[in-house]
């Protein structure tokens, strides 16, 4: 309903869409981006590169049922990491060297890093969180929840079985919750 209105444009309407989905796509970003590329590119950048082409592409954008646009906006995270990684890969492969961090120090940040809008910190939290999951509960909680793909689907994709991805999506739930209720108690 409101993507409708907002591609019917609505700015008040398109204003509220992408503040409600703000600190979903930063999470998504957050997530997918791994190691290696956190030390060559900014969650900011990513994150307001989706946004604008997500605003851009709206008039085109389909709906296909219940969170097909925050399917379509993570999508889109993948694609720019995606693309974005292929680039820094055809640097190494070049012979180029990127800018050595030490060379960077100095120079000032001209976008700062972009936060959650929710100030309670859950999602800073949940982020960590995640990240302290083992590898194929993260990748399998990341593609279930963050790209809301079903199970059948995830299982396709890491090639595993629909009931060992529901299982291991089940450990990592349950492992999250643990994980929140022990937070609560410090």
């Amino acid at each position: 309903m409101m993507v409708a209105q907002a591609q019917a444009g609505d700015d008040a309407v398109l204003e509220d869409l992408f503040a409600r989905l703000h600190d979903h796509i930063l999470l998504a970003v957050r997530l997918r981006l791994g190691t290696g590329l956190r030390s060559v590119l900014e969650s900011g950048d990513i994150f307001q590169s989706v946004a604008l082409e997500a605003i851009r592409g709206l008039p085109k954008f389909e709906a296909r049922g219940p969170g097909s646009f925050r399917h379509y906006l993570n999508r889109m995270v993948l694609n720019n990491i995606r693309d974005r990684a292929k680039h820094f890969n055809a640097v190494k492969r070049q012979g180029r060297e990127a800018t050595p961090q030490s060379m960077l120090e100095n120079v000032p940040d001209p976008n700062p890093e972009v936060t959650y809008h929710d100030s309670s910190g859950r999602f800073e939290r949940l982020e960590r969180q995640i990240a302290d999951l083992p590898e194929e509960m993260r990748q399998v909680l990341v593609l279930r929840a963050v790209d809301g793909l079903p199970s059948k689907q995830v299982a396709e994709f890491l090639g595993k079985s629909d009931a060992a991805i529901r299982k291991i999506y089940s450990r990592a739930v349950a492992q999250l919750a643990t994980s929140a209720a022990d937070g609560e108690d410090e």
